[in-house]
């Protein structure tokens, strides 16, 4: 009943009161676009360009903290005091004007080479501050901040001597990550003071290693942004074998698995916009191979070491897996080819490798009769080597999904990842991952679309 009523109280009192401001910026915004007369009232107007708004946003993040600091001074033992409301809504408020700016730079044509400078720094001076703030408190890794902030300042100005300023989906993916940080944090001190929460330190790392990875991209030729992208999905599959064989971490080495989909979603288009090496698309296949084929091979073999049918099942369950896996990549490359197609394809041959990494990795940790899972990894691997239509989820899919929908989704995904890593919940993560799998395989299937060479 307690965690039930903490539960309301987030919803009633957080989340739905920044979902409604979040929805009100958005339907402003369309109306303001709605007309020719309205984009030129805005264009007329210089308090709503993107600069100011991003210039108004320099010292928010200090009068977040300074706000959030009042509620611990004048409500030493209330953790949502009014002064910790008025901080979250202040904070939320200027996160949106975040996207606010970047609609109106956009859609109303007021677009400049300065605010590419300054919408950035605007977003480091207002997460910066609380990020600070809660390591004195010693909530998170000072250390950990402490790197965020040289990595991410050094990115910043590196802008003003290197020409290529590179592409900018770290430095927003780690923003946003460094974002839900902070969110994760105050909901834990607000409404779940007695538990520890472990998903905000690997928030914080990831966005950590996601800085790094936005500087590092800025000073690499633009050919070479795909292959970095296969060679961290490499590194990912190598990372899961070793994890699995000689650590018996098959839990982690599938989480990997999951991050190698995440790099592998956006190395060919990296590889279309920006160009790559002459063997790029072998790479590629080389890491979707190593990871996709042999870290799930490897935690298949592992979820049968104990399995009252014995060990020799799961050694021939991951040979399958595996050799159904660098056929289906090879059949791939070779129906490109023939049918002479350059870049990426809508549709594949045969269940993605992705997806059946996906698919085969969750059934093989589920809790469930061993001849389902035998079951279920066969037809698997089966579907790999189809020749049934399958659509690109990052390419088709994904791009038709409205940003709201998204932001949900993705609030949720972590939601449930922090309810996976709960002791004695793991199960329920195996399962979420499942469900996911088998809803793709269902509707990712296209009975009247043809992929390449067919």
């Amino acid at each position: 009943m307690i965690i039930s009523e903490t539960i309301d109280n987030l919803l009633i009192l957080s989340v739905i009161p920044v979902g409604l401001l979040f929805l009100a910026e958005r339907i402003l915004m369309l109306y303001l676009a709605g007309t020719p007369k309205r984009v030129e009232w805005v264009r007329s107007k210089k308090w709503l360009h993107p600069n100011f708004i991003s210039r108004c946003r320099y010292p928010s993040g200090v009068i977040a903290v300074i706000l959030y600091h009042l509620g611990s001074i004048f409500s030493p033992d209330n953790p949502v005091s009014f002064w910790h409301y008025l901080a979250i809504f202040w904070f939320a408020f200027w996160s949106i004007t975040d996207i606010t700016d970047g609609t109106i730079a956009r859609q109303f044509d007021l677009h400049t080479e300065e605010g590419e400078s300054i919408d950035p720094l605007s977003d480091k001076l207002l997460i910066l501050p609380p990020l600070l703030y809660f390591a004195y408190l010693d909530v998170i890794p000072l250390k950990a901040v402490i790197l965020f902030i040289i990595i991410d300042f050094f990115g910043q100005f590196s802008r003003y001597f290197i020409k290529n300023k590179a592409a900018n989906l770290f430095g927003k993916a780690k923003t946003f990550l460094a974002v839900i940080t902070l969110i994760l944090i105050s909901v834990q001190r607000m409404y779940f003071p007695e538990s520890t929460w472990d998903l905000i330190q690997v928030t914080l790392i990831t966005a950590v290693f996601l800085a790094f990875f936005s500087m590092f991209f800025k000073v690499v030729p633009n050919y070479w942004y795909a292959n970095i992208l296969s060679i961290l999905n490499f590194i990912c599959g190598l990372a899961g074998i070793i994890l699995v064989l000689f650590y018996h971490r098959p839990g982690i080495a599938f989480a990997l698995v999951f991050l190698g989909q995440f790099l592998d979603m956006f190395d060919g288009r990296a590889a279309e916009r920006w160009g790559s090496t002459p063997k790029g698309e072998l790479l590629d296949d080389i890491a979707d191979g190593t990871n996709f084929g042999g870290s799930i091979a490897t935690i298949i073999y592992f979820a049968f070491t104990k399995s009252p049918l014995g060990v020799a099942v799961g050694i021939v369950l991951a040979v399958m897996h595996m050799t159904t896996t660098g056929f289906r990549l090879y059949r791939f490359l070779k129906n490109k080819k023939e049918a002479g197609v350059e870049g990426g394809v809508n549709v594949f041959s045969g269940l993605p490798a992705p997806a059946g990494a996906l698919l085969a990795g969750s059934v093989a940790l589920m809790d469930i009769n061993e001849y389902f899972k035998i079951a279920c990894l066969i037809f698997t691997s089966l579907l790999m080597i189809s020749k049934l239509p399958y659509i690109h989820f990052a390419r088709v899919i994904l791009p038709n999904i409205p940003k709201l929908v998204k932001v949900f989704l993705l609030v949720m995904i972590l939601f449930a990842v922090w309810l996976g890593f709960r002791p004695g919940n793991i199960q329920f993560l195996y399962w979420m991952f499942f469900i996911s799998a088998i809803l793709y395989v269902i509707f990712g299937y296209q009975r009247k679309q043809k992929s390449p060479g067919e």
